[in-house]
């Protein structure tokens, strides 16, 4: 019985200096849950746009303009206002060569002059838009653009919302949209012109 306590209380010690390890260790990299800002980015920033400026007391009344008009969708898909044609939808086509190539070409003609060739927000017809053109790149790596997230984005646009994107629903069909949303999902590579779209 001795044993057993001696054995418990030198395990107990070995656990607890392990575990005062690991907090010390992973201490700074802990955040609140749910909490999208990571230690390389600013907190309560505008993340979804080029222009990431910090701002650690953001409020509804602080809030920049390109911010205040992203935090209008990020509320309502968060709240569940999601339309219902949009709900639960994913995207069918895997990323093959051939799907990011169709998804590249079609980013290209409909996309690409406001949101950049790479996604940064940078495209020659978006300089001037308030809010500006999402940062692509980094938004779709983010957990809240699931896919029907961005097939509703990109089908309905902003006027809802009072942004200047358009609406493509009647430009694009879904499997277009899903095929941008392959390629953007691939990082944006550079892809050959292809005849098929």
């Amino acid at each position: 019985m001795q044993i057993v306590k001696i054995v418990s209380s030198a395990s107990r010690a070995r656990l607890m200096a392990i575990l005062c390890i690991l907090v010390v260790a992973f201490a700074p990299t802990l955040g609140k849950a749910g909490d999208e800002s990571n230690s390389d980015l600013f907190h309560d920033s505008d993340l979804w746009s080029q222009d990431r400026i910090p701002d650690y007391n953001w409020n509804s009344v602080a809030a920049t303009p390109n911010l205040a008009s992203r935090a209008k969708r990020h509320r309502e898909f968060m709240a569940g206002g999601i339309p219902l044609a949009y709900r639960s939808r994913w995207n069918p086509y895997p990323a093959t060569t051939n799907f990011i190539r169709y998804g590249g070409n079609l980013y290209k003609t409909h996309c690409a002059d406001c949101h950049g060739a790479t996604g940064l927000g940078d495209g020659e017809a978006g300089r001037d838009l308030t809010p500006s053109p999402a940062f692509l790149e980094y938004m779709v790596k983010r957990p809240r653009a699931v896919d029907e997230y961005l097939l509703w984005t990109i089908s309905e646009g902003g006027a809802q919302f009072e942004t200047k994107m358009p609406a493509f629903n009647d430009a694009l069909s879904d499997d277009q949209i899903w095929q941008i949303v392959v390629y953007m999902r691939a990082g944006f590579p550079a892809v050959e012109r292809s005849n098929k779209e």
